[in-house]
């Protein structure tokens, strides 16, 4: 069975000879041992946006202060600037060497300059560069596409940060929910150009955790956003799913609501708190799970990341609607030692129908 094969009948709970094992190009460097290892069934996956977003009214201008970089965006409402920190450590090419320290909403006043510049938004499709690395990549993986983030983790990642964010939704809540409905108009533009990709996997970017965005947040601000996207997505036959590499336990329930088809990122423990086997017996055959192979388990020796592997594959039996990944760093020093395990693992114990006893 070709991976991109297998990877599709996994998260759409059709019948497979393994349960796939795919990761992201940045998580494994070319080479000869990479080679063999995707020779063995390691699989790609690559997201590629379909979409492109230009600010026409706004403006920004660029100043590096020491290991600083500010980033001001000018609008006839006034200008924004946020601080993005750089040179940090990228592990080996793993993640970017940079973060932003500083965001946009930092006043009251700001809320209307941010206002403009999302107005101002105005989104095409581009689907070539989809259709290009698709056929490029063949049957080694699958290809998907992301609308971003949904309006309140955008909010909160990209425009305020955790801390503002808890204050702003406690001093202002009519103008953070005033905010969400001006992202909310331009991700369902998103939304309808995305449906009419080539597309067939959708990713809602998220990164729910049960602490940072709790149930009374996820049933008010999140439910409701999902279900409409969902909604136009599903009506052109995409398969969706949400990022959601946190833990889950207290929003196992609610997130049955959303109507997505297969959780990006479900971490187990350690990491997370929900695990296959309560996943399964609450969402029963509706949602997939996408597994993002914790961090931690790249620094257990190579039969203990077996064991963890057979210990996952057990839970997910008989192995349909599950697919392992990595959706977080891999520590590079263990990169090789942590494939090389997990590729084993699922040669011995990923066989459809699992039978570990």
């Amino acid at each position: 069975m070709k991976i991109r094969d297998r990877i599709i009948a996994a998260l759409t709970w059709n019948e497979i000879d393994y349960v796939p094992w795919a990761v992201k190009p940045n998580h494994l460097p070319r080479g000869y041992w990479e080679r063999e290892l995707r020779n063995k069934g390691l699989g790609l996956t690559l997201e590629v946006r379909v979409f492109k977003i230009t600010m026409p009214n706004v403006t920004y201008e660029h100043k590096f202060i020491g290991d600083l970089i500010i980033k001001t965006y000018i609008t006839p409402l006034g200008s924004l600037s946020e601080k993005i920190r750089r040179g940090l450590p990228s592990e080996a090419g793993e993640r970017s060497d940079q973060w932003r320290v500083e965001s946009l909403i930092k006043a009251p006043d700001d809320y209307k300059v941010l206002e403009f510049m999302i107005e101002d938004m105005k989104i095409r499709p581009n689907y070539n560069d989809f259709i290009i690395i698709d056929k490029e990549l063949g049957p080694d993986g699958i290809t998907y596409t992301s609308i971003g983030y949904t309006p309140l983790m955008e909010i909160i990642v990209n425009y305020m940060g955790f801390r503002t964010f808890a204050l702003e939704i406690k001093k202002r809540p009519e103008k953070v929910e005033e905010l969400i409905e001006h992202l909310h108009e331009k991700k369902l533009e998103i939304c309808r150009i995305v449906a009419k990709s080539p597309a067939k996997f959708v990713l809602l970017g998220d990164n729910i955790d049960e602490v940072l965005v709790d149930p009374r947040f996820f049933k008010r601000y999140c439910i409701p956003y999902y279900q409409e996207y969902v909604e136009i997505l599903h009506k052109s036959g995409k398969i969706v799913g949400s990022h959601m590499d946190g833990r889950l336990k207290k929003l196992k329930e609610l997130i049955l609501e959303t109507g997505l088809d297969f959780i990006h990122g479900f971490t187990p423990p350690p990491y997370g708190n929900l695990s296959i086997k309560e996943a399964r017996e609450c969402w029963k055959e509706n949602i997939a799970l996408w597994v993002n192979i914790p961090e931690t388990v790249f620094y257990y020796e190579p039969v203990h990341i077996e064991e963890f592997i057979k210990c996952l594959l057990k839970e997910g039996a008989p192995g349909n609607g599950l697919m392992l990944g990595i959706t977080e760093t891999v520590p590079p020093t263990r990169r090789r030692i942590g494939y090389e395990s997990i590729t084993n693992a699922v040669l011995k114990y990923g066989k459809y129908p699992i039978r570990i006893c």
